[in-house]
């Protein structure tokens, strides 16, 4: 039996403080203004396929089944390609899904690389972003994380779409900076940028305080507006906001992910460090990550 494999691409997860939903009948021009950054704690994804008598598709997360849709229609992009073979599309991180990472960004556009170099079907880098970030955008997984894993680096979305249509720019985010990430539970995204009352309030809180980091685009006043954002869009829960507003009396500059039952904190390694340490104690059944902002896109990683 013939086996290939593509190699393995790592898409930065991406994490987002504060945005504002944009509808559109365009896949390719719906998403989000907004602003957030991308770590270093990637979605590695690799494609293989087996000759078969008839095309099938499994998408694995972790070495479990899943059902993958966003990668699903990510794959549909390339169908002439794998017709009479079988398709499995494997993507592992460390971060866990529906919890404001944007693993399912992460997992369209790794999927979309790994595709492209497995079936050498030539697609342009562009092409490739606008089919992950229509597949995230039609099954409502997620907004604008897509152009932001594109690009990497910290950003502000000044306007929606796909990489190509979407125009980002850069955040200032210093070296010394890392981020801590605290995951608590899972939230569902969907249920969230479809539900016509989160929408109203979302825009409405978002678009003033995006104005204000437009003005002065630094990461304390994006920790400090998307800390705002949070407590006015009603959509942390009661255990989240307890921990936002500890650890911000404890001086720590923090606030909610968007959208999960997560927690980011900005800081030195030290300071993250000691963090850590000491919501461990409270939280014994949290998961932490501190992380670097990552660099760049989506890379072949040995």
């Amino acid at each position: 039996m013939t086996q290939n494999f593509s190699s393995k691409w790592s898409v930065p997860a991406h994490i987002t403080g504060l945005f504002q939903i944009v509808e559109n009948e365009n896949p390719l021009e719906m998403g989000s203004r907004g602003a957030g950054f991308s770590i270093n704690n990637p979605v590695i994804t690799q494609t293989e396929f087996r000759l078969s008598n008839e095309g099938s598709l499994k998408v694995l997360f972790n070495d479990i089944l899943i059902d993958g849709k966003v990668s699903a229609q990510v794959a549909s992009s390339f169908d002439e390609y794998w017709k009479d073979k079988e398709l499995i599309l494997h993507h592992s991180s460390q971060l866990p899904i529906e919890a404001g990472f944007g693993s399912s960004g992460a997992g369209a556009l790794g999927a979309a690389f790994a595709l492209n170099e497995l079936f050498n079907a030539k697609k342009s880098k562009e092409e490739l972003g606008q089919i992950a970030h229509q597949a995230e955008v039609n099954c409502r997984t997620g907004l604008g994380d897509v152009i932001a894993q594109y690009h990497g680096l910290a950003e502000i979305r000044l306007e929606p779409g796909a990489p190509g249509i979407g125009v980002i720019k850069q955040l200032e985010w210093p070296d010394e900076r890392k981020i801590l990430s605290i995951f608590l539970g899972t939230m569902s995204t969907k249920e969230v940028i479809t539900s016509k009352s989160h929408i109203e309030m979302i825009n409405q809180t978002s678009e003033p305080l995006l104005k204000e980091l437009h003005n002065t685009p630094t990461v304390d006043k994006f920790v400090d507006l998307s800390y705002k954002f949070s407590k006015k869009v009603g959509l942390m829960s009661e255990k989240i906001e307890t921990l936002v507003e500890e650890l911000r009396a404890y001086g720590y500059s923090s606030s909610m992910i968007m959208i999960g039952e997560s927690v980011f904190v900005v800081g030195s390694n030290d300071e993250l460090k000691d963090c850590t340490v000491f919501l461990k104690k409270q939280y014994p059944n949290a998961q932490f990550w501190i992380n670097s902002i990552a660099l760049t896109g989506p890379i072949i990683v040995k």
